[in-house]
């Protein structure tokens, strides 16, 4: 089996310079800067005046409005003083780096385990990510690090953890989606320090805007927030999430676009479905934050690692291109999946091998009619609830009925 061996053994010097090679051909030769752009263009042009950096104008032009609070402006800075291209490559490899540095610490502190097939299907399941994010460059694969990096460092490292953390809410309001995990005994001083790095990083950008500046771009930002997502098409159209699917199998709130193919099978009504879908993303929600809470130590790493996907899933809106926030469940599903007879249940293993058939599914619809069937019947949806199920059936104390005694990893 492949473990958490020493850094500087030649296995994982080797390991470490074939995915720096990935990295960099990835970046050189798959880079497209659909969502770079914006960001670089749209602070770029922000601050030499010639566009707004929120509204129809601002980023590349409407849809592709710039959508991150104004204090996240300094963190783009230096990137917009390069060329687009050279620019666009560094910033994928810095993602590269960001999501290699937290996956050999989330390796390590889990004492995760593989097997040579397990890692096969691993890297099956994680490809299509990896392309999509490396194509269009856009912001989540630095916060998915950053919120793993968070959990794993919030015990021994709350100073760094609550740092990671509240990066990582600078950009998107979604990191909230997490707080529940940082509220377990030991960990709650990462939130506190959290809580007082946000207020210095939104409190920080008046010495580069000034107050009135400020305050005029931070009600502009909120202002378009609310348009945003007062727009029931831009929460429907593709997204993977469980609210999206429903939306676009069950009613005929809106009529698909641009050659996607209708799948509604039902004419429910859009109100019905979207209530019943909040409340069962509750439902869903309350039950994982109950189930890590009265978890055991050595079993916490298998919610924790779930928490990624109950998000990636529950949240309104999911693009498959942003769904690289599934990497930390599928380095613990490859794990369940690689793990010795009897450690898990072979249920488990299943579900695993469920959502990478869904994967490889996924990835073969290069045909473009095939592919928008794909998205329009949330192919990652369900592949997403395969990934779920391997992990939480893994923690479900249910496994110690089989008559195996489990032997979790050993937390580092």
């Amino acid at each position: 089996m492949i473990s958490n061996a020493p850094l500087l053994k030649p296995r994982n010097i080797l390991i470490a310079a074939l995915i720096g090679g990935l990295a960099i051909a990835s970046a050189l030769l798959l880079t497209k800067n659909v969502d770079f752009v914006v960001y670089w263009r749209g602070v770029g042009e922000f601050l030499s005046g010639r566009r707004p950096l929120y509204g129809w104008l601002s980023g590349n032009g409407h849809p592709q409005e710039f959508r991150y609070p104004p204090l996240t402006v300094p963190f783009f800075l230096l990137l917009t003083r390069l060329p687009l291209r050279v620019a666009g490559v560094l910033w994928v490899l810095l993602a590269w780096l960001a999501c290699a540095s937290a996956s050999a610490l989330a390796i390590r502190r889990w004492n995760l385990k593989y097997r040579a097939t397990g890692v096969a299907l691993g890297c099956l399941l994680v490809a299509q990510f990896v392309v999509l994010f490396v194509k269009f460059g856009n912001v989540q694969p630095h916060l998915i690090a950053l919120i793993l990096l968070a959990l794993l460092w919030a015990e021994e490292r709350p100073f760094w953890s609550g740092l990671a953390l509240a990066v990582a809410t600078c950009f998107k309001l979604w990191p909230v989606f997490f707080i529940p995990w940082f509220l377990i005994r030991g960990r709650r001083r990462s939130l506190a320090w959290a809580a007082a790095a946000s207020v210095v990083f939104w409190a920080a950008p008046v010495l580069f805007f000034g107050w009135s500046r400020y305050a005029f771009l931070l009600g502009d930002f909120f202002h378009h927030v609310v348009a945003l997502a007062s727009d029931p098409e831009s929460v429907w159209y593709s997204s993977q999430s469980l609210r999206g699917v429903f939306l676009r199998l069950l009613t005929h709130a809106v009529t698909p676009r641009d050659g996607y193919p209708d799948a509604s099978f039902a004419g429910m009504s859009p109100a019905l479905v979207g209530g019943l879908c909040l409340a069962l993303s509750a439902a869903i929600y309350g039950y994982a934050v109950v189930a890590t809470w009265k978890s055991s130590r050595e079993r916490r790493y298998l919610w924790d690692a779930a928490a990624f996907a109950f998000f990636s899933f529950l949240q309104p809106f999911a693009m498959n291109s942003g769904l690289i926030s599934l990497l930390p469940a599928i380095l613990v599903g490859a794990h369940v999946y690689s793990a010795p007879a009897g450690e898990f249940p072979r249920a488990a293993k299943r579900a695993f091998v469920v959502a990478c058939v869904l994967a490889a599914l996924a990835s073969a619809t290069f045909w473009r009619p095939l592919q928008r069937w794909a998205l329009m019947l949330g192919v990652d949806f369900w592949l997403m609830l395969a990934l779920t199920a391997a992990l939480v059936i893994a923690a479900s104390p249910l496994r110690r009925r089989s008559g195996h005694r489990a032997e979790p990893p050993t937390m580092r």
